[in-house]
């Protein structure tokens, strides 16, 4: 597997670019529960040019993840995540096969589509629901969600779109999306890096370069924690639809145009 930082410009420019990108996703995402792939993601598959790019996205991923969940155990919805969970471990052996025996770019279609789907419903809900409450929905519906967030996670490392837009339509608070949402992040992740290392292996370089991304990654953490106090539950609402809405453009953007032209 090729890694190592490969655009043009000094390694110090190079790892200045990444950090930066590190510092604004990493504050997203402990502002919102998700967000970290879409900024980070596409910026760090430009400057390293390899798949080390998205074992290394799991890995900061997980640490935020690690660092956020103890200060919001009291928010979790642990019914929701044990029903999430349990659909995950259905769902990612499914997604590391897809990912084995399809093209990236159909991948990426399908998961679009899915991303699409969840927010037109998010879209809908959110100027009539009342935020806050959590609207009641089935075990089956709860389980089947946790099944697609697994597919995504073993296929793309892309556990949190689905599942945060239909938190978001269901009208959960932002403290128990952010919650529940990281939680079940810790165990996502932690699969899809064992996939990863199993699968394709981890080199040292992409672990010396996590180490350098830790800094970066951490100090965005603390950016971001402050924001998600000052967010009102309805902008949290819109801020979320947003982070859903970029994801499905970059996903359509980079599938698209390379399955027409095959």
């Amino acid at each position: 597997m090729r890694s190592g930082f490969n655009i043009r410009g000094s390694l110090d420019q190079q790892y200045l670019i990444l950090s930066i990108a590190v510092v604004g996703a990493s504050a997203l995402q402990s502002a919102t529960g998700i967000g970290f792939g879409v900024i980070a993601g596409p910026v760090m598959l430009i400057v390293l040019n390899s798949g080390a790019a998205i074992q290394i996205s799991i890995a900061l991923s997980l640490l935020i993840a690690a660092v956020l969940v103890p200060s919001l155990w009291r928010h979790l919805h642990r019914q929701l995540l044990g029903r999430l969970l349990a659909g995950s471990v259905v769902g990612i052996p499914f997604g590391l096969f897809i990912f084995l025996n399809i093209g990236i770019d159909l991948l990426k279609l399908l998961a679009g589509l899915a991303v699409l789907f969840t927010l037109v419903f998010a879209v809908r809900t959110n100027a009539t629901t009342p935020a806050g409450g959590g609207r009641s929905s089935g075990r089956i519906e709860q389980f089947f969600l946790g099944a697609v967030s697994g597919v995504m996670s073993g296929s793309l490392a892309m556990p949190g779109p689905v599942p945060a837009a239909w938190m978001s339509a269901r009208a959960y608070g932002k403290d128990t999306v952010r919650a529940t949402m990281l939680a079940m992040f810790l165990f996502s992740y932690l699969a899809a890096l064992a996939l990863q290392a199993s699968v394709a292996g981890i080199s040292r370089e992409t672990l010396w370069q996590c180490l350098l991304l830790t800094p970066p990654t951490l100090a965005g953490v603390v950016i971001g924690r402050p924001l998600a106090a000052r967010l009102s539950e309805r902008l949290f609402r819109w801020v979320l639809i947003a982070v859903l809405a970029a994801t499905t453009i970059g996903l359509f953007y980079d599938s698209i145009p390379n399955l027409v032209t095959q």
